[in-house]
């Protein structure tokens, strides 16, 4: 049988049915007491924090170790430096929002005479 995005069934669902939503990003739930195929919502794209932590596990390029790869005289590889300068680019956005968020509110000084 064909399955399709939408397909509503009367009573028991058949096995295969959930088998069709595993391989075509779909799922089987109860709409109005019957059971239904439905889209699989979309998975979130990676915040720019999670794409450089993977990038750090993929490649064991640490914030360390970036700084001594990138360090003038480093001896690292053409590629190995492409990479933690790609890494060290996007982290750079972070460490400016963390940089503007902690650092605190100028505050006006004010003269005490004792």
């Amino acid at each position: 049988m064909n399955y399709k995005i939408g397909q509503i069934f009367e009573g028991i669902y058949p096995p295969e049915a959930a088998v069709w939503c595993n391989a075509n990003n779909a799922h089987i739930e109860v709409l109005d007491g019957k059971y239904t195929i439905v889209e699989n919502a979309p998975a979130p794209e990676p915040t720019v924090a999670e794409q450089v932590q993977a990038l750090e596990s993929e490649t064991g390029l640490t914030r360390a170790v970036r700084e001594l790869v990138l360090a003038d005289n480093s001896g690292a590889s053409d590629y190995v430096k492409g990479k933690a300068q790609e890494i060290e680019t996007l982290a750079q956005g972070l460490r400016s929002v963390v940089v503007a968020e902690t650092e605190p509110e100028t505050a006006e000084k004010i003269d005490v005479q004792e």
